[in-house]
């Protein structure tokens, strides 16, 4: 097992605005079996110029890993101005002991990412495997497509203990996200496939969604008119209503939306 930390420096933080760090290409899969001074020397972008890891985060690396299975990566400090945080992850495990940044666990297929605080913008954005647990909030865009892209989230898991933000699954066509607490508007826009379980309250959610389960077990604030009312069920123990839409998609709209 290798264990490698990354503890955040304090010039990361000088100055009037903090200016974003970008991680991506920082993940197991690529740190399997390096030392620490090899480590030091990866390039990452800080803000518009490109810097040396070491010299904005102090490294450990503890073990030795032969896959990148074994590889766990623990970032240490204030990581709310560091972006893509695990993005395009295939394997292993990074565990955030803050927030963090905008894009963490972007385009992942495997491993699993643990953020012990709240999660930036598009956090899985377009993930494909792998399972991202966020105990705080997450803000908007969770596990949705980027802008003027077509898909969303085609796989994985993505686990919210606080609340969301607006366009949760966002062109959603696989996996499964769960979200405790409630979310903004239009949760499961364009919603082709997967399954989105909310615990809370959300607006409008479902719209022009055309296939896939939405599940949303608090108050639905501004239900949709083009949804057709198709009975009661249970659904993991509690009795909802069953809907289909969102019938403005015509008829490709196969989508199933419960609600109270």
């Amino acid at each position: 097992m290798q264990t490698i930390t990354l503890g955040i420096k304090e010039k990361v933080f000088e100055g009037v605005a903090r200016v974003p760090v970008e991680l991506d290409g920082v993940t197991p899969d690529a740190l399997c079996g390096k030392s620490a001074d090899e480590i030091k020397e990866l390039k990452v972008w800080w803000g518009n110029r490109q810097e040396k890891l070491g010299d904005l985060f102090d490294v450990g690396v503890e073990g030795s890993a032969e896959k990148p299975d074994d590889v766990k990566i623990v970032c240490k400090g204030d990581f709310a101005s560091v972006k893509r945080v695990g993005e395009g992850m295939k394997a292993g495990e990074i565990i955030v002991e803050s927030d963090v940044g905008m894009h963490c666990g972007a385009m992942m297929s495997g491993g699993r990412i643990l953020v012990k605080g709240n999660a930036g913008c598009w956090a899985g954005r377009e993930m494909r495997g792998g399972e991202l647990i966020i105990e705080g909030d997450a803000d908007d865009y969770l596990g949705a497509a980027y802008r003027g892209e077509m898909t969303g989230m085609t796989g994985g898991r993505i686990v919210v203990k606080g609340s969301a933000g607006d366009y949760v699954g966002y062109l959603c066509s696989g996996g499964e996200i769960v979200i405790e607490g409630a979310v903004g508007i239009l949760a499961g826009l364009g919603m082709k496939g997967g399954r989105i379980v909310i615990g809370g309250d959300a607006e409008a959610p479902g719209g022009e969604m055309t296939g896939g389960t939405l599940v949303v077990k608090g108050k639905v604030v501004d239900m949709l008119p083009s949804f057709r009312f198709e009975g009661e069920e249970e659904v993991e123990g509690v009795k909802l209503k069953k809907y289909a839409g969102d019938l403005a998609m015509g008829k490709k709209a196969k989508g199933v939306l419960y609600a109270p």
